[in-house]
């Protein structure tokens, strides 16, 4: 199943090798990595999306709990949160063409950020759907390069 793991941690050196450490130990796959100072420059957001099994995640969850540098940690899958992902990506196009990708951008919200003479590239964000969405309705012209963000999650409400 998968999980987005989400927490606080205190800004320091070393923090994400140990919470990744724990995923390698258990054996837990991890999906994406997300992880970025929040409003204050003493602690940072840290955003993981994992595939594994209900009681191993919780475990792993209840161990990085336990870690000094974590202020908070939670596994958002039992909880409704917003979410997002960024994507940037080069496709390949003929002026012919040129029009069909601006409609498909429009559908999708995605913006052009770069042209080339062959290639154009747009920035797109979204949840996840939505983002293969898009990449997947230009695929078909050639993507010549892809980078993604990962997911970033906040429990919605008023929750921290």
């Amino acid at each position: 199943m998968k999980h987005t793991i989400s927490g606080l941690v205190k800004n320091r050196a070393g923090i994400l090798a140990q919470v990744v450490g724990l995923f390698k130990e258990f054996d837990v796959n991890i999906k994406s990595v997300a992880v970025s100072e929040t409003e204050s420059i003493e602690t940072s957001r840290l955003t993981l999306v994992v595939e594994g099994h209900d009681k191993e995640v919780q475990e792993i969850t209840r161990q990085i709990s336990k870690l000094p540098d974590v202020v908070e940690i939670d596994d958002l899958a039992r909880e409704e949160f917003l979410d997002r992902e960024m994507a940037l990506v080069k496709v390949h196009f003929e002026p012919n063409v040129l029009n069909h990708l601006m409609q498909l951008a429009e559908v999708f919200g995605a913006q052009v950020i770069a042209m080339g003479k062959r290639t154009i590239t747009f920035e797109m964000s979204g949840d996840e759907d939505r983002v293969d969405g898009f990449i997947n309705a230009v695929m078909s012209f050639g993507i010549r390069a892809l980078a993604r963000s990962g997911r970033v999650a906040l429990k919605q409400g008023d929750d921290v």
